[in-house]
């Protein structure tokens, strides 16, 4: 079946096969039309009612992601188009660049660069804070949420999870704790999201929540940018010790002019924990798996026809 691959970087094109385009669907010019059974996305493409113009043979949309959020499934459902994800291409990429931002926080590793660029070769006023011994407190415990649980283990900390479904036996063989969302913040010391992005999550971490968590707190976010209320976090920002962000509010909008990058203790990067070596090469094999799925009618992977819970994204 004729495929069409957007929002495909250079690193991805020996990988992927069919016609591919640099930008994404929010990019394609008014009138626009392109003739294809199948298209694949990455997040910064959203699917909504308008998108279906410029794909009138549109059967199916393979996103190169986890999530689904960026994606109107009741649009989809109206036009009968299939949806199919990925359901791992590397949780453990993501998980390490959790901890790569947990640990630069706590060490200073940003300030400590900035200051010998300088000239100046001195601790001072670079005292960074411990991991070792410390509680972590993991917010969703799906595939990802583990992958950094299993890595923290040699730093000997205290681990408190929270999940609306626990996995009761992935609490007993890596021993951490399941607790009610308010005792983790109370109680932690770094804070890292993992949980999807549904209107029960939006603004997960708001004014509330922050007031809840210990001063000084660490809070590091590789999951999607709306979990946390940005004006909220910008309010509370001298509670944090360090913000690490890898997803932002609107990002697709973001600029130089973006309040957030007003603050020392915020190091932002650009949705790049799921982007190494291993993983560009898995997406690209399992996008193609996922096309041949929908044309064996094989359901690994499926978001609709069999998804039944709410839209994740207006439309």
């Amino acid at each position: 079946m004729k495929t069409i691959h957007f929002d495909v970087d250079s690193s991805f094109f020996p990988y992927l096969e069919g016609e591919k385009y640099p930008y994404s669907l929010r990019s394609i010019p008014k009138g626009k039309i392109f003739q294809c059974d199948a298209i694949s996305i990455k997040a910064n493409s959203k699917v909504n009612s308008d998108t279906f113009s410029h794909f009138p043979s549109l059967k199916l949309i393979v996103t190169r992601t986890v999530g689904t959020d960026h994606i109107g499934i009741s649009e989809c459902k109206k036009r009968k188009i299939a949806v199919y994800r990925i359901i791992d291409y590397g949780s453990f990429a993501i998980a390490e660049h959790a901890l790569a931002l947990m640990l630069s926080g706590a060490r200073k590793i940003r300030e400590a660069d900035k200051k010998v660029r300088s000239g100046v070769f001195s601790y001072d006023n670079l005292c960074g804070n411990t991991i070792h011994g410390k509680t972590i407190g993991i917010i969703g415990t799906g595939r990802i949420g583990l992958e950094l649980i299993k890595l923290l283990k040699p730093f000997n900390t205290a681990i408190l999870a929270f999940d609306v479904f626990q996995n009761k036996k992935a609490a007993a063989d890596l021993n951490f704790k399941y607790v009610d969302l308010d005792e983790l913040l109370k109680n932690s010391d770094f804070i890292s999201l993992h949980t999807p992005l549904t209107p029960e999550s939006h603004h997960l971490i708001n004014a509330n929540t922050i007031y809840l968590m210990k001063e000084n707190v660490t809070l590091i976010n590789t999951a999607r940018g709306g979990l946390i209320d940005t004006q909220a976090l910008i309010r509370n920002i001298e509670k944090f010790s360090f913000v690490g962000l890898d997803v932002l509010e609107g990002e697709e909008n973001f600029d130089k002019k973006n309040p957030l990058l007003n603050y020392s203790n915020i190091l932002i990067t650009p949705h790049i924990a799921f982007y190494t070596d291993a993983t560009i090469r898995k997406i690209a094999q399992e996008t193609k798996k996922n096309i041949e799925r929908f044309q064996k009618g094989e359901a690994y992977g499926l978001v609709y026809p069999s998804y039944s819970g709410p839209d994740l994204i207006g439309s």
